[in-house]
């Protein structure tokens, strides 16, 4: 596939669509969930940018568009339109004519790539098809960033990794098991990126001193 991306105001462009077509559709956001989804999209997209800025071959502006649509497939809601955000963004995406940003739909959800589908919670036949997916694939530092980038923001709050599978277990009523194990990868993912850009990311960031 050609590796398209939008300009930036194209992809603000995109960025209102989607939350046009969920306004529009059978379970459209509250005032406050949309408000919350407006908080996180930008600045999943902002910290992304932001780690860009100091590593060298890593593209601001790519960076920042793929954050700001990771969470493009919220154009249905996941429990009442029995749908998983990752395969509805990837297809929307891919109509779109943006495969890096349909692949970025998926993988910004799956820290590892070797995991029980039954824990998931989602359509099933959906999930199946995004651990298909990311078989065929390697990950590339864009799909870790996007990973990290969105872990570290909750709900447009900048946050440490526990804190946001905190509020997501909370939310989502997450086995403890499957939590701990989300937080040892994403610490080893955020380790990672220490090394590369030279400083603790939190400090980077100013999310601690």
């Amino acid at each position: 596939m050609t590796d398209l991306m939008p300009a930036r105001a194209e992809a603000q462009k995109l960025f209102e669509e989607v939350v046009f077509l969920r306004n529009n559709s059978k379970t459209p956001f509250t005032k406050d969930q949309e408000q919350t989804f407006r908080q996180h999209c930008t600045a999943v997209a902002s910290i992304a940018e932001k780690i860009a800025s100091a590593l060298p071959g890593i593209n601001e502006d790519r960076a920042y568009i793929l954050g700001l649509l990771h969470d493009c497939g919220r154009i249905k809601d996941e429990k009442t339109e029995h749908a998983f955000h990752g395969y509805i963004g990837y297809h929307h995406m891919l109509e779109k004519g943006y495969p890096t940003l349909a692949r970025i739909s998926i993988t910004h959800n799956f820290y590892q790539k070797d995991f029980d589908t039954t824990t998931y919670p989602q359509n099933k036949e959906q999930v199946i098809f995004c651990k298909k997916y990311i078989q065929t694939i390697d990950y590339n530092d864009y799909d870790r960033l996007i990973q990290l980038s969105d872990i570290l923001n909750d709900m447009g709050k900048l946050c440490t990794i526990e804190y946001r599978f905190s509020s997501i277990a909370h939310r989502y009523n997450i086995p403890v098991d499957r939590i701990e194990t989300h937080i040892r990868s994403l610490n080893e993912l955020k380790q990672s990126f220490d090394d590369k850009i030279g400083i603790d990311v939190y400090k980077f960031l100013g999310i601690l001193k």
